[in-house]
């Protein structure tokens, strides 16, 4: 019963994809459809330089998600969800959005590394940095494509040696302060795991990110761990990172707090004891901060606590979870934070002028936030696209990766309000993310508008 229904499923994609006029073929096997898909004359950016591509080409994985295959380069772009697009030019802008994500963490790598000291260099065409590791096979070299994690090598100590998952590969070194500590710190981990594995070989085990479910939208939700404990468990990193989540650590609750005047995140996991101080004293301090409404905070004791967990629940925290860490049952539980439906942000009435790619006149804003805004608009707006925020009393314009959240008024609905659309951010421009915060500092004295729960565009 279930073949025949994955049978229907990808008949149906098939004729969705022939209905947009594209070319549409079996892979060998026939449980995957293989399409080609003509781009826009737009070139796509690459650590060489930008480059012009006429097609894409991608296999579909179930009946919601595409992987790219050609160029090769776009390969090394994750499983893009597909499920809402109804023209090429939607799903152009769905991989060329992955891609952008793809090139942000990369070049975000690259200045982690550059301030090692490592000296960069990026396989031609391939979105990722390799770092030299001195290994006696001068040709095994590690992978970073995100900062403060290394994707290890199956040459040099790993070779011929099995790994029961592919996210044992996934490295995270911990700090560092100079290119050499980055090569030690590897070469130490791949030598751990060629010892251990050779002692008990791996038996094969089913990924825990086999079940999980396919993102809903490009969004990533960014959580911080806090508390030096928490930093440093790559268990904990990994499950939340597989789940969907955007994973940021700070030892200190000062630590904490300055790292939300760089960025906006929605979640915060935290130690029950941090510094000499209480982690329950970091929820109100985080609530003080310009911007932030009522952010979700789990602590995490080392063992129950009554008290404690009566002091939590008392200043808001939303779990408090005990010990021993065990990173998919705490990664289930922030997941359920996650899609909890509350108002994180605050919102700030402002009108600014807000323009996107075939817009030809700009919409203005009506409220602002840290996660999103609306904007007032008759004009059609895409389902993710690049758009520009010009702050004229700063005389500055900001750019920020956007998907359409909602549009005002709904389908068959009569229009009350303003007409417009409800736009999420899930990636600014380098620096402007901490930019957009200090102006929302500035409009913090003012009252934010109140605008009904269900419309939050954060």
């Amino acid at each position: 019963m279930a073949q025949v229904d994955d049978l229907r499923r990808q008949q149906g994609l098939r004729r969705r994809f022939e209905t947009m006029g594209l070319d549409v073929g079996l892979l060998p096997g026939g449980r995957s459809l293989l399409v080609t898909l003509p781009v826009g004359p737009e070139p796509f950016a690459s650590p060489q330089g930008p480059r012009v591509v006429r097609a894409v080409r991608f296999f579909t994985v179930g009946h919601d998600r595409i992987k790219c295959v050609a160029p090769r380069a776009l390969f090394h772009v994750p499983l893009v969800r597909i499920v809402d697009c109804e023209t090429p030019a939607d799903l152009e802008a769905r991989i060329r959005a992955a891609w952008a994500q793809r090139l942000d963490a990369l070049e975000r790598a690259g200045r982690w590394l550059a301030g090692l000291g490592v000296e960069l260099e990026a396989p031609q065409g391939a979105p990722q940095w390799c770092i030299p590791l001195g290994l006696e096979d001068e040709r095994a070299r590690a992978i970073a494509v995100e900062p403060d994690r290394v994707i290890l090598p199956s040459r040099g100590p790993l070779s011929g040696v099995p790994l029961a998952r592919a996210e044992d590969r996934v490295f995270a070194p911990g700090p560092c302060s100079s290119a050499t500590d980055l090569e030690l710190a590897v070469t130490a981990r791949l030598e751990e795991m060629a010892r251990g594995r050779r002692r008990a070989p791996a038996r094969r085990q089913a990924s825990d990110a086999a079940d999980l479910p396919a993102p809903k939208s490009l969004h990533r939700a960014a959580v911080l761990v806090v508390g030096s404990h928490l930093a440093g468990d790559r268990a904990v990193h990994e499950s939340l990172r597989l789940r969907g989540f955007e994973v940021r650590a700070s030892h200190s609750m000062a630590d904490a707090l300055d790292a939300f005047r760089e960025r906006s995140f929605e979640l915060v996991l935290a130690e029950a004891r941090l510094d000499r101080g209480d982690g329950i004293e970091l929820i109100p301090a985080i609530r003080a901060l310009p911007g932030i409404q009522e952010l979700p905070v789990a602590l995490v004791d080392d063992r129950p606590r009554e008290g404690r967990r009566s002091a939590a629940r008392a200043a808001g925290a939303s779990a408090y979870l005990t010990g021993p860490l065990d990173g998919a049952r705490i990664a289930g539980a922030l997941v359920q934070l996650a899609a909890a439906d509350r108002r994180r942000f605050t919102r700030y009435a402002r009108a600014l002028s807000v323009s996107w790619r075939g817009c030809d006149e700009p919409g203005v804003s009506a409220t602002i936030g840290r996660g999103g805004m609306f904007v007032k608009t008759q004009a059609a707006t895409p389902l993710r696209t690049r758009y520009a925020i010009h702050l004229a009393e700063a005389g500055a314009t900001l750019g920020v990766d956007a998907e359409l959240s909602y549009r005002l008024p709904e389908a068959g609905a009569r229009p009350e309000g303003p007409e417009g659309v409800g736009l999420r951010f899930y990636g600014f421009e380098v620096g402007d993310e901490a930019a957009w915060i200090d102006y929302l500092a500035r409009l913090a004295p003012l009252t934010a508008r109140p605008t009904p729960a269900s419309r939050a565009p954060s």
